[in-house]
Parts: C-alpha cells; structure tokens; sequence
C-alpha cells in the first residue's frame, strides 16, 4: 500500500482482529462448557483466541507492510 491513508485504515481494522478472536473461541468454550457440564473450556477458548488473534494480527500486518505474496506455482 503506498497510500497512507489506506495503511492507517487497515492499521486501525487491527484493533478489532485480536478481541473479536478472542469473543468468538471465549463463545465456543462457553457453548462446551454448558454442554459437557465443565468449567475449563471457556479459558481453553480464550487462550486459543489470544493466539489465533495474534497470529491473524501478524499476518495482516505482513500483508499490509509487505503487501502479497506471489506464488510460482503454475495455475495460480
């Protein structure tokens, strides 16, 4: 992105990767525990959200300083 009012739109959209991860695996864990009558899976949910938030946050902002990667595979 050469813009910079591009980049600092797609900047400001990662604020809501990471929480959002978070909320949905926290949802998960909490359907689990309700269903199987447990108390664990909701952390299990919220630390796997951290995770996949983070690393979905990494790689987006890979793409936006780096922007995408070209692939030499043939048909793509």
């Amino acid at each position: 992105m050469k813009n910079p009012w591009a980049k600092g739109g797609a900047y400001a959209g990662l604020a809501f990767v990471l929480p959002t991860a978070m909320y949905i695996a926290y949802l998960g864990g909490d359907y689990l525990d309700h269903r199987l009558g447990t108390k664990i899976f909701y952390l299990i949910g919220i630390v796997a959200g951290f995770a996949a938030g983070l690393w979905e946050t990494m790689r987006q902002v890979d793409r936006i300083e780096n922007g995408p990667r070209r692939t030499n595979k043939p048909g793509q």
